[in-house]
């Protein structure tokens, strides 16, 4: 388990991007796998033939 002090824990870790693209139906879609920078962030922008349409989505990062 992860906290907020364990961001330099999370440098050069491969991290599952889901989300669940119709909400609330519990399904969660595998969109990509990226790679967390020195903070331990990492960015994702969501591929053109992937868009969402307007609204709020759940998304849920798990680090492997």
């Amino acid at each position: 388990m992860y906290g907020p002090l364990d961001m330099v824990t999370l440098t050069g870790e491969k991290v599952d991007i889901h989300i669940m693209t119709q909400p609330p139906s519990g399904e969660w879609v595998y969109f990509d796998t990226e790679i967390s920078n020195s903070s331990g962030r990492i960015s994702y922008v969501i591929p053109e033939n992937r868009r969402l349409g307007i609204g709020v989505y759940p998304v849920k990062m798990v680090v492997r």
